[in-house]
């Protein structure tokens, strides 16, 4: 079922890529992939059910509860369950996922080089997980990379208003993303790459930062907004492990591309550059904590949708034929999709039984 799975998916990737190019209405598009990412979140996800019950929760109490609830969840979702909460939950979040991939689509069209490449990048992993699972993240992402477009433009104001905004609206876990005015060049990448193996070398001698953290913890008011759900996650700590044989790969294969690039990236794509590689310094520094080492690290290592077109351009200087080139960049995307929803999880032994009662 798994093997199922992977090619209809990769089969909806391709035909939304195809369909994408054939500049059909952008309205029809954005519906096209909302829906599809609106029944997996509703039924598929690992976090459908949870959804679906918050969605209900929230849209049977009074707006007057609203501030006391964003304790808890973040206002736009609270805010907006009750304000469609004459929908079924399956049409709430197929227009959630319409709005989340009509925001990043317009980035990816004004950022990236090779928007289609991006595309495909994007489909491979960050649309099922994001649009299909973590969709308060997924939305919250998607406004706050503006703010990120709006740094590499030297606006940091606005990125601060920006990346504010989205966490607090949508996710408070993108708070983290104000540390971004500090890692926007070639050196601070250089500083995260030494930082990677120092705290790599802390792992290998038994050193961890988790209990500073709950120290820190024990010293915040939970009754502040997004510190509640911080020392949830401190307290389902589970030990993870700070690198994998295909993270180790795609780590080197970032620092090809960058040491390749370096000289050629625009500034975005040199901030894109930045967040990818905090995404592994998340990895090893929060090994102690899979929960907060996944989702820190899954918010910057969306930047790699920005530079895997630097991929194809690689393989295109190497082999000097396009469709040799999109051939292993797509080859290279569907590994990526296959260890990503199949061995790490992210389709369970619990959806595939889903998917095959559905099917027969």
């Amino acid at each position: 079922m798994a093997i199922i799975v992977t090619f209809f998916s990769g089969f909806y990737m391709a035909l939304m890529a195809w369909v994408y190019e054939k500049k059909i209405n952008t309205y029809l598009f954005y519906i096209l992939v909302g829906v599809f990412a609106g029944v997996f979140s509703t039924y598929f996800s690992h976090d459908s059910l949870a959804y679906q019950k918050l969605f209900l929760g929230y849209s049977t109490t009074p707006f007057s509860h609203t501030f006391h609830e964003i304790t808890g969840h973040e206002f736009f979702f609270v805010f907006s369950s009750k304000v469609f909460s004459f929908l079924p939950a399956l049409v709430f979040f197929c227009l959630y996922a319409v709005v989340s991939f009509a925001v990043k689509l317009t980035l990816i069209e004004k950022a990236s080089r090779y928007p289609l490449l991006s595309l495909l990048c994007y489909f491979a992993f960050f649309f099922l997980y994001m649009d299909g699972t973590v969709v308060r993240l997924s939305l919250g992402i998607a406004v706050a990379y503006w703010g990120v477009y709006l740094l590499s433009k030297d606006n940091v104001i606005a990125f601060l208003v920006v990346v504010v905004f989205s966490s607090v609206f949508f996710h408070y876990s993108l708070m983290v993303l104000l540390i971004m005015p500090f890692f926007r060049s070639h050196l601070s990448i250089i500083f995260t790459l030494v930082m990677t193996l120092f705290f790599l070398g802390l792992y290998f001698i038994g050193f961890g930062v988790l209990d500073f953290l709950f120290f820190l913890a024990g010293h915040m008011d939970p009754s502040y907004i997004g510190v509640n759900k911080f020392i949830s996650y401190l307290n389902n700590s589970n030990l993870s492990q700070p690198y994998s044989i295909f993270f180790s790969l795609l780590f080197l294969v970032s620092c090809v591309g960058y040491f390749l690039y370096r000289k050629e990236l625009s500034v975005f794509e040199l901030i894109a550059f930045n967040m990818l590689f905090l995404s592994f310094l998340f990895l090893v520094v929060l090994y102690q904590s899979q929960v907060l080492q996944t989702r820190f690290s899954e918010i910057f290592r969306y930047s790699l949708i920005f530079i895997a077109p630097l991929a194809y351009c690689t393989l295109m200087d190497f082999f000097k034929k396009p469709r040799l080139a999109m051939l292993i960049y797509c080859s290279l995307l569907s590994v990526y999709f296959f260890y990503c929803y199949y061995f790490q999880g992210i389709i369970s032994e619990n959806n595939l039984s889903l998917l095959h009662d559905l099917f027969t």
